[in-house]
């Protein structure tokens, strides 16, 4: 059963979302609905913020700027021009300053996603760069906003490298803006210059996506590769040629990036020691998370936990 809602429409303006140096507004959202409570936001770092919602949709709003957001986890119903999609992990997509939209609950399910809200005049420099305005028109011109499904290489691809073109933001400002250009016309003319839009991958098996789900889960993470095996129905080495067809990386490498994100999650969450964090995680070198943490996330952890108080971010 859906239920109208009638709310005051709120315009959200450019210069108090994308007045960034870099030119972008990269922020992390959890979404969670609970009856009995009262609404709230609350930070958990650098531009990353969890709301536990009471009412069964978010605020409908418009734009003065460009965005795109990509469900990461969970699933969503989202209510765009009078219209429904509903979301689900790997989705795309694209809102214009035109639309008005917001997020309903569905089934229960939080949702996690990554949004960037970026200046409109990089899509018109893109479009004076290639002499060409075809990607433009087949953005705007859809009556419903543009989405295109994503495989899960793809999803974790493009969302660990805006969790790193976020760091990046504060502390290489002028490095920043420039990769955040070169993403913005990567994406937009992948996905509306080419005639054929990308296809998710349904090559790769259940029991791999159960698999990758299951090491999710922090008790895994802390035995790492024996717990991947453990929990595998296929040999170590069915198991790596997996690993290196889907996702391009090897399991230890995919389980250290599991544990570093998880870490960056405790980090700015907890008061929790470093070196408590690394053990917590199943680190058992205190360098060699370090390494690892600096390499993914641009930032020592003990810096990226400085740099994780900020301000609410609007969704």
């Amino acid at each position: 059963m859906h239920y109208i809602i009638i709310m005051k429409l709120i315009t959200l303006a450019q210069h108090d979302f994308t007045s960034f140096p870099a030119g972008a507004n990269i922020t992390f959202h959890r979404l969670a609905w609970e009856a009995g409570r009262k609404s709230f936001s609350m930070n958990a770092g650098p531009d990353l913020r969890y709301h536990t919602l009471v009412s069964d949709s978010t605020a409908l709003h418009n734009h003065e700027f460009s965005e795109f957001f990509l469900v990461i986890s969970g699933k969503i119903r989202h209510h765009i021009n009078s219209e429904y999609q509903e979301l689900d992990a790997g989705t795309l997509v694209f809102i214009r300053p035109t639309d008005v939209h917001g997020f309903e609950q569905l089934e229960d399910s939080a949702c996690e996603m990554v949004n960037v809200a970026f200046k409109l005049e990089y899509l018109r420099d893109l479009s004076s760069y290639l002499e060409n305005d075809f990607f433009l028109r087949r953005y705007t011109g859809p009556v419903i906003a543009p989405k295109f499904k994503l495989s899960l290489p793809e999803t974790d691809e493009l969302a660990t490298k805006l969790i790193r073109m976020n760091t990046l933001q504060s502390t290489a400002i002028d490095v920043a803006r420039l990769k955040i250009k070169v993403l913005i016309a990567d994406i937009f003319t992948r996905f509306f210059l080419d005639s054929d839009a990308p296809s998710v991958d349904s090559d790769y098996p259940g029991w791999f996506e159960q698999l990758i789900a299951e090491m999710g889960k922090v008790e895994n993470l802390r035995s790492g590769l024996n717990r991947m095996k453990e929990l595998a129905p296929r040999t170590q080495e069915h198991l790596c040629k997996c690993f290196r067809r889907y996702m391009d990386k090897t399991p230890t490498e995919f389980i250290n990036e599991l544990r570093i994100k998880q870490a960056a999650k405790q980090i700015v969450e907890t008061d929790e020691k470093i070196i408590s964090v690394a053990m917590d995680v199943g680190f058992s070198s205190l360098s060699r998370f370090h390494s690892l943490f600096k390499k993914y996330y641009g930032a020592t952890p003990a810096k990226y936990r400085l740099m994780s108080r900020k301000n609410d971010i609007p969704i």
